[in-house]
């Protein structure tokens, strides 16, 4: 029997023309008690609202969207997808605590109610981005300070939060607690998604022929 087209093409629909038709979107607040995760590399700013659209709910310029997890290992999973990974990414970046300094209130797309408005669970993980990021130019129109998203690469349906503000560092918000990933947090990532530190053979280890 022919399967229905909706089994075989995505169902996410474009966000509507007009930004007030979202007047009613559901929302969330993410509080100022919250915390959040971010994995940065070693010694830059966490707060960073990129633009460069190579982000799921990226802004043009001048705006830009900044990337947080709920929980630290799924904001790891985001980065290193499904493994394995080499030493040599893991110490060059650190896991963030993080807490927004004020209350912020964002589009719930993990909400029963979004699907009202053509929204499914494939906004966190269809690829490539242009439906997702029409979706956060529309909500940033309709003056949502972010998304809330289901992450793509966490089975546990861990919940990651996209903010939307002017492009850049916030230099002045604060920094939090600074992780290395190697460790007790490398050991979690592997009894949980048996994710591993992948160590290439050196040269003396390898055979060459002709």
């Amino acid at each position: 029997m022919k399967q229905p087209a909706s089994r075989l093409t995505p169902t996410l629909k474009r966000p509507p023309d007009r930004a007030d038709a979202l007047r009613d979107f559901p929302c969330r607040i993410v509080a100022t008690d919250q915390a959040l995760y971010r994995v940065v590399r070693s010694g830059r700013l966490p707060w960073w609202f990129g633009s460069t659209m190579d982000g799921r709910f990226d802004l043009a310029l001048p705006k830009g969207t900044c990337y947080v997890a709920q929980e630290a290992l799924a904001a790891l999973l985001e980065v290193i997808g499904p493994g394995p990974v080499t030493p040599e990414f893991v110490a060059a970046r650190r896991l963030r605590t993080l807490f927004v300094p004020q209350p912020r209130e964002v589009a719930d797309t993990c909400a029963r109610r979004a699907s009202r408005y053509g929204v499914t669970a494939e906004i966190g993980t269809i690829v490539p981005y242009n439906l997702p990021q029409a979706w956060a130019h529309r909500l940033d129109q309709a003056g949502f300070g972010g998304v809330a998203y289901w992450l793509r690469h966490d089975p546990a349906r861990a919940r990651g939060y996209a903010f939307f503000g002017k492009a850049g560092d916030r230099r002045r918000w604060r920094r939090g607690h600074e992780r290395a990933i190697a460790g007790p947090l490398m050991r979690h990532l592997h009894r949980e998604h048996g994710i591993t530190i992948y160590h290439p053979p050196s040269a003396s280890q390898l055979r060459f022929v002709d």
